[in-house]
């Protein structure tokens, strides 16, 4: 569902990401964890596009995102770090300019983001103007419009950034559901409990490097600790 392909990238004199490959199959979920400044960002920030690598290339379902955009773009919801939202829309509007993007029929919108309006109590301020929005309220909404268009794969960058407890468990909830659907997500956090609980599999960068890859008893087998994935996570990055 997701390659990532040798992906390298520079600031100046900084490597950012040094030769990363991973992947994502279909109807799983993978948590992409790493210190500040690890690489996590500007990773994900290539996988959709948003930035282009000095070296590599990203596939989505197949398709290249360097030279399929289009294509490989249509099969990707994505979540960033700072929402990303114009703020004279009203909080409908966005999700019909979404829509509009994804050119998703009209007759099937409602029932495309209804019961995520609800899920994360958005409803009262759907025809609110999102300039006036709290964090929270942004990243959900950003959620829900990374939904909206029915992707094959989720990029989730520090999804529970601004989220109040019932939010995060409805997003562990959602991300679950949408896995067992047959989708793929790969997802930053540093609430590593969560990505133990959500993850089928983790993959921990450290100074732009692919440190260690797999589900948590070949993580276990890695580190030499028979630990919780905090305990673990801490023993590779040390």
């Amino acid at each position: 569902m997701l390659k990532i392909n040798a992906l390298s990238k520079r600031f100046d004199k900084i490597r950012a990401l040094d030769d990363v490959s991973l992947s994502v199959p279909a109807g799983t979920i993978t948590a992409f964890l790493g210190p500040n400044g690890a690489g996590k960002t500007t990773a994900i920030r290539i996988m959709s596009g948003l930035m282009e690598p000095d070296a590599g290339d990203v596939e989505i379902c197949g398709h290249s995102i360097s030279l399929d955009p289009f294509s490989a773009k249509s099969k990707l919801g994505y979540l960033p770090d700072q929402p990303m939202i114009y703020d004279y829309f009203t909080g409908i509007d966005y999700l019909n300019f979404t829509m509009d993007i994804f050119r998703t029929p009209k007759s099937e919108r409602a029932g495309r983001v209804e019961h995520l309006i609800d899920a994360f109590d958005m409803r009262p301020s759907m025809n609110e103007i999102t300039g006036g929005y709290s964090l929270g309220q942004k990243r959900k909404l950003s959620l829900i419009a990374a939904l909206c268009h029915k992707p094959k794969l989720l990029l989730l960058d520090e999804p529970t950034l601004g989220f109040d407890p019932k939010a995060i468990r409805e997003l562990g909830r959602i991300m679950k559901e949408f896995a067992a659907a047959g989708g793929s997500i790969l997802f930053s956090t540093h609430i590593l409990e969560m990505a133990e609980k959500l993850c089928d599999f983790s993959v921990i960068i450290s100074k732009g490097k692919i440190i260690a890859t797999g589900a948590i008893a070949e993580l276990r087998q890695k580190s030499g600790r028979d630990g919780s994935l905090e305990d673990i996570f801490l023993e590779l990055t040390s």
